[in-house]
Formats: structure tokens, sequence, C-alpha cells
């Protein structure tokens, strides 16, 4: 088929044309002058077509390539294709949240697509080879077809990948030519045109309202610029290439069951980058992860070199690696943890009309689909070429997974039982959907050298009902890569990457380089260096909790505040109208254990609530999956708090608001707005940045600013919001949003970012020790508090013969210690227990920082989680510290801040984190809450929400967001 694009055809077929009406009735019809470059001379499609198969024209009304089609015109073409072709079997693997189907098209010769069973069976004989035999696996390998896996625009707004994704598919469903019909015979193509159709129908609405009549390669125009909610994210505004190793939404869930189920050899991701570039495809560069095989880098160097050839043969320039790292596995790369080959693209973005590049040619959307398209098909036939060498590698690297010589062969990781049911329920989840093999001890097992994930070696006895990864497994690879506490990094590499920290600021690092999966969901684990095989059996599912027991005579009804899911329970009850109450002290109520955070309904506060109260609450629970207990007596237990007591506080129902728009980060908004509806299910408003001001903040009680790209509210928001919180607000700010709010002219905040502090920085430290001597169950004070002398001497909290630095120097220290921020690290942070907000949350909780802002709290203002978990010393340790201090004073300090006697702070706890980082974030405030009139201010230091991942700080979020207009402000009296 020829696919000729002259500028004059091009533009009509993409604008139409441009009516001009008079006054009169005559009208002029214009059409775009022309443009030199627009025309597309060669053609995408070639060779002799089975004519029974319709043209991608005759479905979509214009050629292949020629315009971005819209995820509706993908799927039509795909069943349209499918009712006359016997070369393809479509697949729908998922729903996005929007409903929008997820289809993969498997394409092949006839033969082969009715043994599709048969070959997935095979493969998945070789992925996990424990009962195979070397006779049956080279059966194995000499039938089976090579199978690769093409995998097109998970960034909505990337639109060439999907286009070449059909262009694809037709030539390889269409072709009558011996080369096509070849690689039918000789392996599986899997499709997947489409991996975000939210995103992607979002984006080809955008260039639909914005196209004019004439084709514009000026890439300022907005044709080629992304309005806020870009298409590259998907509904909730998540980046889907991050999920992988996450799954968090339900596109990528369905992918990675998908590639589970296939194994394919060969896994291809296409992608679009800046305008003004050309074409990247792998090998990546370091940092690589140490847990990818050698045998996949040596294969993705000929894949390299086959690719090469062919744009070289088409005159096309590229290049590989360069920005290209391989360190985080959240990427579709994760396919190569378990085996497969992965190539990335990155096309030049071309957003339809064309792209005037810096050397003056215009590149034509049309051939950076050709790229696309190109780049596919030369990877399939590399494959066929190398496939049963490919296997052979395939298998004999499972083989070694599974063996005594196994790199992996003596570690276990442990994860301990935790009454927080939700959030190990998703934690399993998660390991089965990436198919790893899980077990459980059948009774305690004292294990010893363990490593816990604050760095420390304990010897402990694990729990009946410990869940057991062992990392000597077939998957084993990916299980080391989403389990390990530290995924390392050359020296080399560091000592590049400070390089280019001292020289202009740059990095090495393209993301995060932690992603701990049991230390992101804040779940407590072991890494054991033994291979745990007794005592344990395979892993099967709890049994389903009741989602209420009732009792007769009850009072009421209580559930675990330990539960993540016990806020959406009160968040839910109270938009149906329960009055609902929370515990703030642990206490025992009918033989019932009750921590803080319980929720509590009882029948004297919903005496006159229009409804079956028990039924409600029943549904409720089962919404939620948590159990309600009845309860019958409010009497605590010995002196513990009582039912009608003052730790039994009444909650008010949250109306919330999130601002969004321009200047709000998009993927945080995204964050907050689907933590809501994952976890909560209720109501809640969306406000756009660009109406703030005439938004009445007063239909809300709970207002949430994400973090910004730049500071973006000006002096009138910010007066509004002071108002508004004043007279009973929670206003909760996050990240980038804090700096407004804490600087000292709004008069604001009494929060202050540490550049800020430098002129009274002893009035924090003093608030420091002040936090850490509350929390203290003993004091020498006590034993003095009888004498009837008056004391000579007291303890003060601080070190009179340490030596302050001036403010300058302060400054001087700070600037140097600030250029060396987190990258992307998992940091142990400490909190306080009684403090409402850190409901649910244990003592210490892992926490994700990056380049965020370093909060400080003095008096007045209350930091309930800190960086920095404080670690008794042993006696001896602290005695010979002391000793080696001799006549001097013991100065021990970390920046401004000076650490308790026998106390040390552990801050890292995985990736990347510069002492210099270290130094300048410790005991800083990741969480403060502060009075403002009637209302309260919360501060978040960094996203708490994080790719739906990080659920210890979320759970921080979601406790502000519900509790916060209950517990921490005055609110107005409400007229009945």
């Amino acid at each position: 088929m020829s696919m000729r694009f002259h500028s004059q055809v091009l533009s009509i077929a993409l604008a139409g044309t441009l009516t001009i009406s008079s006054q009169a009735t005559a009208q002029i019809k214009l059409t775009p002058t022309e443009l030199q470059g627009l025309d597309y001379q060669k053609a995408l499609i070639n060779g002799q077509l089975d004519a029974s198969i319709p043209t991608p024209e005759s479905i979509l009304g214009f050629p292949v390539g020629q315009k971005a089609a819209t995820p509706a015109q993908i799927t039509d073409a795909l069943k349209q294709w499918q009712q006359v072709s016997d070369k393809m079997q479509i697949v729908e693997y998922a729903r996005s949240h929007a409903g929008r189907p997820l289809h993969y098209v498997v394409i092949s010769s006839p033969e082969n697509l009715k043994n599709t069973d048969r070959i997935k069976s095979d493969i998945g004989k070789l992925a996990n080879p424990k009962n195979l035999s070397m006779s049956e696996e080279k059966r194995i390998i000499n039938r089976l077809p090579a199978v690769a896996w093409l995998a097109y625009t998970i960034h909505g707004n990337e639109g060439s990948g999907s286009d070449a994704g059909l262009a694809a598919i037709y030539q390889l469903i269409a072709s009558q030519e011996k080369d096509i019909q070849d690689m039918l015979e000789k392996s599986v193509i899997i499709v997947d045109p489409l991996m975000n159709p939210d995103g992607r129908a979002r984006f080809t609405q955008e260039l639909q309202q914005r196209r004019g009549v004439a084709p514009n390669v000026d890439t300022q125009s907005t044709l080629h610029t992304d309005a806020w909610r870009a298409g590259r994210s998907n509904h909730y505004l998540f980046d889907l290439n991050r999920d992988f190793i996450l799954g968090v939404h339900p596109e990528t869930r369905g992918i990675v069951k998908s590639i589970n189920e296939w194994n394919p050899q060969l896994m291809i991701d296409a992608h679009e980058m800046g305008p003004m570039d050309s074409y990247l495809f792998g090998l990546a560069r370091e940092p690589v992860n140490k847990n990818l095989s050698a045998s996949g880098r040596k294969w993705g160097g000929i894949f390299a070199q086959d690719q090469a050839q062919a744009f070289d043969d088409q005159n096309w320039p590229y290049y590989t690696g360069e920005w290209l790292e391989n360190l985080y596995p959240g990427y579709s790369s994760y396919a190569a943890f378990r085996g497969t080959i992965h190539i990335l693209y990155e096309q030049a973005r071309i957003k339809e009309d064309g792209v005037m590049q810096p050397n003056g040619r215009i590149v034509s959307y049309a051939e950076g689909v050709d790229k696309q398209l190109v780049s596919s098909l030369v990877n399939v036939k590399t494959l066929i070429k190398h496939s049963k060498d490919i296997y052979r590698d395939f298998v004999s690297d499972k083989r070694k997974l599974i063996s005594k010589n196994s790199p992996y062969a003596d570690r276990t990781f442990a994860i301990l039982p935790s009454e927080n049911h939700q959030r190990m329920a998703k934690f399993v989840d998660l390991m089965q959907l990436q198919g790893f093999e899980m077990h459980q001890t059948t009774q305690p097992i004292a294990v010893k050298n363990a490593t816990n994930q604050l760095g420390n070696s304990v010897s402990q006895m694990l729990p009946t009902g410990t869940l057991i990864i062992r990392n000597r497994q077939a998957q084993g690879r990916l299980v080391s890569t989403m389990l390990e506490f530290d995924t390392k990094i050359d020296d080399s590499v560091l000592i590049e990457e400070r390089q280019r920290v001292l020289r202009d600021g740059s990095s090495l690092m393209y993301d995060a380089t932690a992603w701990n999966i049991t230390m992101m969901h804040g779940v407590e684990a072991l890494a054991i260096p033994s291979d745990i095989n007794d005592n344990i059996r395979p892993y099967s599912a709890p049994e389903k909790r009741p989602a209420i027991i009732k009792k007769a005579n009850s009072i009421g009804y209580v559930v675990n505040g330990t539960n993540d899911a016990s806020v959406g329970f009160a968040a839910r009850l109270m938009e149906r109208g329960v009055t609902t109450r929370i515990l703030d002290k642990e206490t025992a109520l009918d033989g019932v254990n009750m921590s803080r955070g319980t929720i509590i309904v009882s029948r004297y506060d919903n005496e006159f609530f229009a409804g079956d109260l028990d039924a409600v609450i029943e549904k409720t629970a089962q919404e939620m999956s948590v159990t309600a207990h009845a309860v019958t007596g409010g009497m605590g237990k010995g002196d513990l708090p009582d039912f009608g007591g003052e730790h039994f506080k009444v909650l008010n129902q949250p109306k919330i608001a999130i601002l969004g728009g321009p200047g709000i980060s998009s993927l945080d908004f995204g964050a907050i707005w689907h933590s809501i509806d994952s976890n909560l299910g209720i109501r809640h408003s969306h406000i756009d940045s660009n109406r703030f001001s005439i938004t009445d903040l007063r239909r809300y009680n709970t207002f949430i600013v994400p973090s910004t790209w730049y500071n973006r509210l000006g002096q009138n928001e910010l007066s509004a919001i002071k108002t508004w919180t004043k007279n009973g607000g929670t206003l909760i700010a996050i990240d980038g949003s804090v700096a407004p709010f804490v600087d000292k002219g709004a008069q604001f905040s009494r929060v202050r970012q540490i550049q800020d502090t430098f002129k009274d920085i002893a009035t924090y430290d003093v608030a420091l020790q002040k936090e850490w001597l509350a929390q203290k169950n003993g004091y020498p004070e006590v034993s003095q508090a009888w004498q009837h002398n008056a004391a000579e001497s007291v303890n003060y909290p601080w070190n009179s013969e340490t030596k302050t630095l001036s403010e300058k120097q302060l400054k001087k220290q700070d600037d140097w210690l600030a250029q060396f921020k987190p990258a992307g690290a998992l940091v142990a942070a400490r909190t306080d227990q009684k403090h409402w907000l850190t409901f649910g949350a244990p003592k210490v909780i892992p926490v994700l920082t990056a380049q965020n802002p370093v909060l400080m709290a003095k008096e007045g203002v209350q930091a309930p989680v800190r960086f920095g978990a404080y670690q008794e010393m042993e006696d001896k340790k602290w005695k010979k510290r002391v000793e080696s201090a001799a006549d001097k004073p013991l100065n021990r300090t970390i920046n401004w801040s000076t650490l308790p006697d026998k106390q040390t702070l552990t801050l890292r706890m995985s990736g990347l984190l510069w002492p210099e980082a270290s130094k300048r974030i410790a005991n800083s405030a990741y969480l403060t809450r502060e009075r403002l009139g009637r209302g309260q201010v919360i501060l978040f230091s960094g996203q708490p929400a994080f790719r739906g991942s990080t659920l210890a700080t979320n759970r921080l979020l979601l406790n502000a967001i519900v509790y916060g207009s209950g517990l921490g402000t005055h609110q107005p009296i409400k007229s009945l």
C-alpha cells in the first residue's frame, strides 16, 4: 500500500478546510499553503497484500501513520481484522480505570495459533525446570517457535508507538511476501498496541482541540505541548511505566499477568522523548541493576547491532545508552529480571504534523511511526535467527537459580505477621501477581545473624505464620530485585555521580535508588542468610474474617485501628450519617484489645440514627474487609480508658477538596486522588487552580494542596486559605507546596525550611530535646524532687560546652550539604506514639525522600514524625565512647541537633544517601501539625502516597484527611 504524504493532501486530511464568511452569503474555502519537508516519500507497508484484509485506511478513515488513531479506532481495527484473518487472536487482558479494554493480539501461522496453550506450557517448563530432564528440555526447545512481545504507548501522549503497532499487525496478517510468511511459521508475535487507553484518549482529544487548518511544526505551539492532565498518565494521572513491580493499576497488573503467563523471549517497549532528539535504543549505560543476567546483556548487544544496521540502511540517526540507565526495575523492563530480553525504543516526539528540528529538517509523524515499525520487525527477525540459543541460555540460567549454586542459594526473606491485615493482604497479593513461591512457618523458628530493615544483625524467633519467601527459586532474580534491602551500585558509578554533582548538579540516576517492597509497604521483614526449608508449608490465604461479630445487649462495635482499612471504615460510616468515635490510647473492653486509632460506634451516640445501625456497620465492614466486634461493657481493664472518658474522641465528617491544575504536580495530585478513591471511596472535590480565586472554601473543612512544580500560590490565594484555616479548616500541604506557607513573611506557619533557621537554631535543638525527654519512662530528677535544699545543679537539654556555629558558618555549611540531595532513598523515621496523626504506625517507619524541603519545628509546632530512628548503644560501647573523650566534653551533634546520651541515630534504610544528605535531614521533621486560629496546618515534607505504594506514609495522610477535622480543629457549632 502506497503512503506518500504530500503537504497539501496531508493538511486537508488533518484539518479540513477553513471557511471565512463575509457579511454577504459568499464563502471562501482555504487550504494551507505548501510546506517543504512534510512529504514522507517512503511507504510504511510494502509488498503483496491480501485484499480480503481491510486496510487500515478503510477502517480509520486515513492511512495508518498519518495521524494518531484513537483508542476506539484501534479497538475497532483489531475486531475487524479478527473477523477475517486466521493469523491472529485477540485477548482482552484488562480494563482501565475508565472501563476501556486493553488487548494483546497473538499473530502467527494458523498451525501455531492452534497450539498456543502447548507453547505457553512448554515455555513454562523451561521457566521453572525443577522436574525437567535434559532430554525433554532439548525436545521442547527444538519444537518451540520464537515468542516476541511488542508493546506500545504506555505513555498515552507518545503517539507513534500505537500507530506503529497497528501497522505491524496489518503487515503481519495481510502480507503475502515469503519473508513475512516464514516469520509467522517460526514465531509467535504478540502485539499490545495500546497499554494506556485512558491516557491516549485524553491525548488524541487534546490534539483535535488544538489543531488548526495548517500543519504546525513549531514545538512551542500548544499543539506540541500538553495540557495539565497530560495524556502521558492514566486516569489517576500515574506514570504506568513505573508500576510493573508495584502492581497498583489494572493496566499494568494485566500486562504483568500476561507476560508471566507467556514468558516471551523478547519484549520491546516503544516510547517517545524530546522532539529535538533522534532515536534511542539499548544497551543501557551504568548504573545497571546487578540482578540482571549476563546473558541478557549479551543478547541485548546482538539485537542492538542488527537494529543499528537497519537504521544505517535507512540513513536514520540514532544512539544507544547515553541517558538510559537500568537500575530501577519498575519499568516494563521488569520482564528482563524474569529472563526476557527487553529493548526500549525512544523516538523523537512528533505530534502528527511534524517538527522542525535544529538542523532545519522537518521530521513528519509518519517518519516517526516508520522508525518504530522498522525497529519492531528487525528485532523480531533477530530473535528468530537466534531463538534456540536464547532458549538454551534462558533455561540454563533458570537451572542455576534453583540449584545449590544459585547466587541466591543462601538467602530467605521473612515477613513477620501483623494485625494490619489490609497492608499484609496487599503485600501478599503483589507477591502472587509476580508468581513468587511463598511459604509460611508452621511453628516458631529461631534464626541467627538475620538483618533487619535498619541494617542491624539480629537473632530472633519467627512466629508461627511468618511469610517465607526463599530467594532460591526460578524467579530468584526478580525476588532479589524487589525484596533485597539494598541494591548495590558500583563504586566507579558513585564516583562519577559525585563528580557530576560537584561539576554542575546533574545526576546519573534516572529514578529512585530505593524501592524495597517490604519498606514501601511498611511491613516488617528480615533477610536471613540461609535457605529455610524446615517447619514451613506452602502459603495459603487466611480464612475469611467475619464482617461483624454480634453479642446480645451490646453497647456498640469496635474495629482495630492497627488495620489501615479502619480509616476507610470510619470515613464511610460518617458519610452514611453514623456518629463515630476514635480511641487515642489503647485499652481493652469486654475482652477485646483496642489499639490507638480503634474506631468505636456506640448505640448511645446513634440513638436517633435513621436506619438499621447494625446493618450499616456490617455493610461497611464488608466493604472494607474489617471485623467489627460487638462489646457489651464500657469499663477498661485496670487503669485503661473507659468508654465515656476523654480518650474516646468524637470524629467530624471530612468535607474534602484537593487543589489541582497548572502549577500542581499531576503525579502527586493523582496519587492523593487515587488514595482517597481506593482506600476510602468517599466524596471529595477537585479544585482547578485557575479558578481558585472564585472558589468558596467554606464548603470544605479539609483542603489538600499537593506538591507544586513551582510556587503557584499568590498572596490573594494564601490570604484566602489563611482566613479559612483560622475559621476551623484543616490545611494539608505537601512537598513542593509547603514553601509559601512556611515563608516567614506569610505569617502562616511557624515551621521553617532549614536554610531560614540559622539565626535562632538553638531553639530548634531545645525543642528536639524536649520531644525526646517527654517520651522517656524514667528521670533522675524524680528521686531529687523530695529534697529540701535548693538544687545547686540541673540537667539542661543541651551541652553547654558545645561550640555553636555562627549564622554565617551554618549557612555556608548548609549550602554545601544541600548539593547532595537524597536520590530517592528510603530512610528511617521515628513516630510520636501519642499523636493522633500516627494512628496505625509503629515506632519506626520507612519514608521515601528525595529533593524535598527540609522542615524545622520548634516550640508551638508538633512534629509527629522526624527523620532518624534512635537506637540505644550497648553499655560497653557507650563506656568506651565516654572514656575516649577523657577530660574533653563529649560533643555528640549531627548538624544543628544534639544526640541524647547512649543513643545513635539510624537513618538510611535503602538507596543512595550521601553523608551530606544524611547530615542535613537528620532530626528534621517529615510531618508537622500546628494550630492556626480554630484550624490547623499539617505539612508533609515529602509525598506520602508516592506511586500508590508507600503504604506506611500513606496511612499518615489518610489519618490527616479523615480524622483531622475532628481531632485537630475547633469546628464552628453546627445548627440543628
